[in-house]
């Protein structure tokens, strides 16, 4: 396959989609897990959320990626900051991913389902195939 793209929350949508990911993997192929924090001047969040969420969704990749690492296989961690959906298709498109893989809903910094408006976005405008798990 090359390399797959994971959208990833810490929500359970996302920890299936994560492992939906790992079980099409071939040897040598890179898995690179994402997770994005919505940037400042969306109004849900504030200056300060959006950095403590940086951190907590550092966290999270990091302790979603540990296991894999120490599994052998070729994996890459990212944390960005903006539109949820623009930045999975960016990171999709810069590193030139084969697949993009996520979850049909996550959780939303209030704690509401956000069913499905990332997963539809990414669907509607990416240019290369994409696996939406449920």
């Amino acid at each position: 396959m090359g390399s797959i793209l994971v959208g990833y929350d810490g929500s359970e949508s996302s920890k299936k989609a994560l492992e939906k990911a790992v079980t099409l993997l071939k040897e040598n192929d890179e898995l690179i897990v994402i997770s994005v924090v919505p940037s400042p001047d969306d109004k849900e969040f504030t200056i300060i959320d959006s950095d403590l969420s940086v951190a907590n969704a550092q966290s999270q990749v990091n302790s979603a990626i540990a296991g894999l690492k120490e599994s052998g296989i070729n994996i890459i961690g990212i944390v960005r900051k903006g539109d949820i959906a623009d930045e999975i298709l960016k990171i999709g498109k810069e590193m030139n991913c084969d697949l993009i893989v996520i979850g049909h809903k996550g959780v939303s910094k209030i704690g509401k389902f956000m069913l499905g408006s990332v997963a539809e976005k990414v669907v509607r405008y990416a240019s290369r195939p994409v696996l939406v798990v449920r």
